[in-house]
């Protein structure tokens, strides 16, 4: 594994890092995530307004991947990754009281819970644009872009998402919004046909490490109802939403 030696080197597994916490291996999203909670060391990164968190010894390798950092020794060790990450970013590495609470913050999104170790240390910089991924979300999700991106993929479990419609239809006969009642197919014909979006009620937040998606955990919902749902937190309810439309 060879270090990095240039800023643009340690973006790119930044990006690598944000794309195991939001994609659909959930083994690489447990690595990353476990990474993360035991950093000592983790690089803060400002995006959007919102600062987020990467582990050192994975972001010291170029092109690094967890399966080659799993297998890697020198992985196990920050020392040469810390002092190539100083002169990358050109900022000292600091305990930062502020930097905790957001960290803490940010592996609870992760459905995580951070180690107890008290002597954490961060470099601090801000990125001039966000990845191209995060830029297409429209940012409506409370806890930032990357834990959108998480709330995403879980509600893209193909499987849980069928079961929760095919529940929803033996009960009501169609699909159609939990909350206004708009019925796609009724509205636009059979190019409607099925058509729904698949909310996840528990706030990414609030999930634990072990969580496992149940077709109770989906509501469906139309866009719009969809999009206010996450306009507040904690999220509106769906008797909420309810009662704003009456």
């Amino acid at each position: 594994m060879k270090l990095i030696s240039t800023q643009n080197q340690l973006l790119a597994n930044i990006e690598t890092v944000e794309q195991y916490l939001a994609g659909n291996d959930t083994y690489a999203k447990e690595i990353m995530s476990d990474l993360i909670r035991k950093g000592k060391c983790l690089v803060a990164y400002k995006a959007n307004n919102e600062i987020r968190f990467a582990p050192s010894r994975f972001l010291g390798y170029i092109n690094n991947k967890i399966d080659t950092h799993k297998k890697s020794i020198r992985s196990t060790d920050g020392r040469e990754t810390n002092v190539l990450i100083n002169k990358v970013l050109e900022v000292r590495l600091l305990s930062n009281d502020d930097l905790e609470k957001k960290y803490i913050k940010y592996c609870i999104n992760l459905g995580v819970q951070p180690s107890n170790y008290s002597k954490r240390r961060y470099w601090y910089f801000e990125l001039e644009t966000d990845f191209d991924e995060n830029n297409v979300i429209e940012g409506l999700f409370p806890e930032g872009k990357i834990a959108e991106r998480i709330h995403k993929s879980r509600e893209r479990n193909s499987k849980v998402i069928e079961i929760a419609k095919r529940n929803f239809k033996l009960k009501h006969g169609r699909l159609f919004c939990q909350v206004c009642k708009f019925d796609f197919e009724k509205k636009y014909g059979k190019i409607g046909s099925d058509l729904i979006e698949a909310h996840h009620t528990i706030p990414v937040s609030m999930m634990t490490e072990n969580h496992l998606t149940s077709p109770n955990d989906i509501a469906l919902l139309c866009s719009n109802c969809h999009k206010m749902v996450h306009k507040k937190r904690p999220w509106l309810s769906m008797d909420k939403l309810n009662s704003l439309l009456k």
